[in-house]
């Protein structure tokens, strides 16, 4: 990986022909969010009791 430094100035051609090329390379990796289900208000028994009694 390079990295890119401009503290000051104008960048020459060559300077920026390099920044062009990598910011057209440069990908951001994309998050993709667990989707999270609240368990607020489920019921606590999820199978029916035993009618044994």
């Amino acid at each position: 990986m390079i990295a890119y430094t401009i503290t000051s100035g104008t960048p020459t051609l060559d300077e920026l022909a390099a920044l062009e090329f990598a910011f057209e390379a440069h990908k951001r990796p994309e998050e993709i969010l667990p989707q999270v289900k609240s368990v607020w208000a489920k019921p606590a028994l999820r199978e029916p009791l035993d009618r044994k009694a």
